[in-house]
């Protein structure tokens, strides 16, 4: 008996110790990202963000998870940086279709073949090329974007639990009763099942 009380005793010191290290308040997600893995993450109702949220809000409009999450300075970078791809993807569009040929009202001509009538075959095509591979950039960033806002908002969460003082460890104690088996046969023994949980 007197070692269960000195392993717990030893338990809840060592919980009290870990729960009583404090964290720096006001830290923003560039110096808590390298901090937190958020495989590690455990969601609980008092977080203050939604990753899921955050991660819709990022797929309607890029960089508005991050903003959600209070990183209004990454969110509105991420956003410059999809107008960008979207200004350069019209800008590519509208150096293809220079090359495909016009009549006088304005509209694009259409060989015998059905094909629209191209002024230069090589030069279309390696602009055309361009707007494939900005597509797959856009689209590539876009995933990013959402995943980074999901990540943001589990990151944060993790670093108000922590604040909390609830990441810190966990401890149950609890009877049960265990088949042990004796000389005499199989026995119920009853006793304390002590969890730890870090």
């Amino acid at each position: 008996m007197k070692r269960i009380i000195i392993l717990l005793s030893a338990v809840i010191m060592t919980a009290a110790t870990l729960s009583a290290q404090t964290v720096p308040s006001g830290l923003k997600y560039k110096q808590l990202k390298n901090m937190y893995n958020t495989r590690e993450y455990v969601k609980m109702p008092s977080n203050p963000y939604s990753p899921g949220w955050a991660g819709i809000g990022s797929f309607v409009v890029p960089g508005l998870g991050q903003m959600i999450c209070g990183e209004v300075g990454r969110g509105f970078s991420i956003l410059a940086g999809n107008v960008a791809i979207g200004v350069a993807g019209n800008l590519t569009a509208r150096k293809v279709l220079s090359y495909v040929e016009k009549d006088a009202a304005g509209k694009y001509v259409k060989g015998s073949d059905g094909q629209y009538v191209v002024t230069d075959e090589k030069a279309f095509k390696g602009w055309a090329g361009a707007l494939i591979g900005l597509g797959a950039v856009s689209l590539g960033y876009d995933i990013w974007n959402i995943c980074d806002a999901v990540k943001v908002a589990k990151v944060k969460n993790m670093y108000f639990q922590d604040l909390q003082g609830r990441r810190s460890m966990e401890l149950d104690l609890y009877p049960s009763v265990h088949v042990a088996s004796t000389a005499n046969g199989a026995q119920a023994v009853a006793g304390m099942t002590f969890a730890l949980q870090f």
